[in-house]
């Protein structure tokens, strides 16, 4: 059932339950009204005895009345009716509505043998004595008079009056029951309408068109917030559609780079076996060379490893505590052994002690050597020159690297974390587009993190926490 049908029944709920309730109340009035005003015609005619009843009572006091016949022809000039009752009805005399009515009155009372005695019975007078054949009474039933007419008048008075009210009542409920059933859909269905609507465009692939929504709060806050999720879906797609792109781009690089070495590999392995490396010498530079180039592939072939291992979570970690900065020199002197001509490093300590940190040596090994092939590659002088350093802040142990080449455009700083950026979108030098990315995850997965300024040249912070678990310095 739709939202705007259960209003409609709700508010018809609610308005027969109004309608119910009114009814009841102008019941209740007139049921109360109706008994007050009854209850005031009764002790009127109980205060009022007629002028006659004296005599009549001297007429009953005489022996020789004992017959309903023979008290009418005495106070049959006075208006009096003379009846003989007996166990609730009329025996003889006259026989009225009247009279049945004040015989069954009569019938639950209790009245002394031969005394004689005045009362009153709604509007009438009567005078009454106990006969041993039954009651024999003499009843002055007056016409209606101008105060019981009165009375009479007012009570159809307020009736027309209440019935009058419970009518306009009725069409003053439905017409504002109507007026906020048409402003509660108009306040429901107009949001309802748009979130449908916006809900239809992206379910066809657009999300570029907003709800443009305002108006109870609470619907604005929920049609912003549907802008907002269709945002993140819009931002989300094209942001796979720049992996995606960024992806294909460096299985294409790699394949290129691959294909270099490869190519080495084939030339000089074909130039021994054809004996064109006709002298040992020339063997030995072939096959030289030929395992540069090995070496060359899989290097590209290891990134791709660690991205599919980091992509799918399964990246081991194993963590030790180490002093970071005799791991970093022990790196530096391996690197140096290596007589890299065309690299100089320079090494400072800011302490000549300073707490250990919880890493793996393997991961950071590789986060070291992505920031060296990334200097080696895009300083863009000669010799590169790699200035490291090794500080402590109050909870962080700081490594700082920094080379002496042209730095990164400003405007390419904040993307080279990014999975498959490339600085060089012309592709001159080999790579992946993935070691600085790999480095940002394995510092994030130590707890740490990493970032870049240009300082001279392009400098790179790594920052580690503090292991909570110190060994003793024993120096």
């Amino acid at each position: 059932m739709s939202l705007q049908k259960r209003m409609f029944r709700s508010n018809m709920t609610i308005l027969f339950a109004a309608l119910l309730t009114l009814l009841m109340i102008i019941a209740a009035a007139l049921v109360l009204s109706g008994d007050s005003l009854e209850n005031q015609l009764n002790a009127l005619s109980e205060t009022r005895v007629d002028e006659h009843a004296a005599d009549v009572l001297r007429v009953l006091q005489d022996d020789h009345i004992q017959t309903a016949e023979a008290l009418q022809k005495e106070v049959g000039e006075w208006g009096y009716q003379a009846a003989l009752i007996a166990e609730g009805r009329v025996v003889s005399g006259e026989d009225g509505e009247q009279i049945h009515d004040l015989a069954e009155f009569l019938y639950t009372g209790s009245h002394s043998n031969g005394q004689v005695e005045v009362f009153t019975f709604r509007k009438a007078t009567a005078v009454g004595r106990n006969m041993e054949n039954g009651y024999l009474v003499a009843v002055r039933f007056p016409e209606t008079d101008w105060l019981t007419a009165s009375l009479n008048s007012s009570f159809f008075a307020f009736l027309a009056t209440v019935l009058l009210a419970g009518i306009w009542g009725i069409f003053l409920l439905l017409i504002l029951s109507s007026f906020f059933t048409k402003r509660m859909n108009r306040t429901i269905m107009e949001p309802v309408a748009l979130l449908e609507a916006g809900a239809k465009r992206v379910r066809d692939g657009n999300l570029k068109e907003d709800i443009d929504y305002h108006g109870d709060e609470e619907f604005e806050h929920m049609c912003n917030t549907f802008n907002d999720m269709q945002h993140t879906i819009l931002e989300d797609q094209r942001q796979r559609i720049r992996t995606e792109r960024a992806r294909t781009d460096m299985v294409t690089g790699i394949s290129h780079d691959l294909r270099t070495p490869l190519t080495s590999i084939q030339g000089y392995i074909k130039g021994i076996m054809d004996g064109v490396a006709d002298t040992e010498e020339k063997r030995n530079l072939y096959l030289k060379i030929a395992y540069e180039s090995t070496k060359e592939m899989n290097t590209l072939l290891q990134k791709l490893f660690d991205f599919s291992r980091m992509e799918s979570g399964k990246m081991p970690f194993h963590l030790v505590n180490v002093d970071l900065a005799e791991y970093t020199a022990a790196y530096m002197a391996q690197k140096e052994a290596a007589g890299l001509e065309a690299l100089q490093f320079t090494f400072h300590v800011e302490k000549e002690w300073m707490p250990e940190v919880s890493v793996d040596v393997d991961q950071i090994r590789r986060v070291f050597d992505n920031l060296l092939e990334n200097s080696m590659k895009y300083a863009g002088v000669q010799p590169v020159k790699i200035q490291i350093e090794v500080s402590e802040t109050e909870e962080q142990i700081l490594l700082t690297w920094k080379d002496n080449g042209q730095g990164v455009p400003e405007e390419k700083l904040g993307k080279i974390f990014d999975r498959f950026y490339r600085c060089d979108e012309a592709r001159q030098e080999k790579g992946s587009g993935v070691g600085l990315y790999v480095a940002k995850y394995i510092m994030e997965r130590h707890g740490g993190t990493i970032a870049a300024v240009n300082d001279g040249g392009l400098k790179l912070t790594l920052s580690f926490p503090k292991s909570k678990v110190q060994s003793v310095n024993l120096a």
